[in-house]
């Protein structure tokens, strides 16, 4: 189960969604939409991280020359711009900066969805490879590759995890759902009398999908609620 537990992995879930609509539309205006949010955000994950692994709150600003100054504050190698990782990272930092500070051409305002996938695994592999460089442990978080993209149907609740309709409409059923991305979602419908209790485990050890709330309702009385909260990290402390 994925319980977002800090906001950098919230972010995360963003670039990840995005691109996984990049790969499902059909239409080349939204594609072109997707990925560079994928791209946009993604960076902001990378710049975030460095900070972070770093301690150092300006390395947003001239990117590349502070987080090398950063670098050397903290004695440590410097990074090789000239290939590998970081290499690569100077190619998504120029695509990022065309997206937000330049005028770009047309033929880039509609990249393919690949330029999405690539932009993810660069960052991801960034971001491990920084904590490495400073000797910190790798967010565990930056493994997630997870995302559903558009749901199933588009409704407030659709059908998963082996929803049955066959006590739909049973008074006392019981319903079991969860919370995704503001939708609540059912994922089953058991017999009057059911004991919900095995069901929800299953839906908490084996969900893939970063949920923030299951919920059990007889007929329509909720009755067991648990939420997953998102916690604010400010300063290395939780408020």
């Amino acid at each position: 189960m994925k319980l977002i537990e800090e906001n950098h992995y919230h972010l995360w879930t963003d670039a990840l969604h995005a691109r996984e609509l990049a790969r499902q539309t059909n239409n080349k205006w939204d594609r072109g939409t997707y990925v560079r949010w994928t791209i946009i955000t993604a960076w902001t994950v990378l710049e975030i991280a460095c900070q972070d692994a770093l301690e150092e709150e300006n390395i947003s600003y001239s990117f590349k020359q502070n987080l090398d100054e950063a670098i050397v504050a903290k004695s440590l190698p410097k990074l090789n711009w000239g290939s590998g990782i970081w290499q690569e990272v100077s190619k998504i930092q120029k695509l990022r900066k065309n997206f937000v500070h330049r005028f770009i051409v047309e033929s880039d305002l509609f990249p393919k969805a690949e330029l999405a996938a690539e932009t993810i695994l660069i960052v991801r592999n960034a971001v491990k490879e920084i904590y490495q460089h400073v000797g910190k442990p790798i967010p565990t978080w930056i493994k997630d590759d997870y995302d559903q993209g558009w749901a199933v149907n588009s409704g407030l609740t659709i059908e998963a995890y082996g929803h049955d309709s066959t006590y739909d409409n049973v008074p006392g059923a019981i319903k079991i759902t969860y919370v995704y991305k503001d939708k609540e979602i059912i994922s089953q419908i058991l017999a009057p009398g059911s004991d919900p209790e095995p069901f929800v485990q299953n839906l908490i050890v084996n969900s893939h999908r970063p949920i923030s709330a299951i919920k059990v309702y007889r007929g329509d009385n909720l009755i067991r609620e648990e939420r997953f909260e998102i916690s604010k990290i400010r300063g290395g402390e939780r408020h």
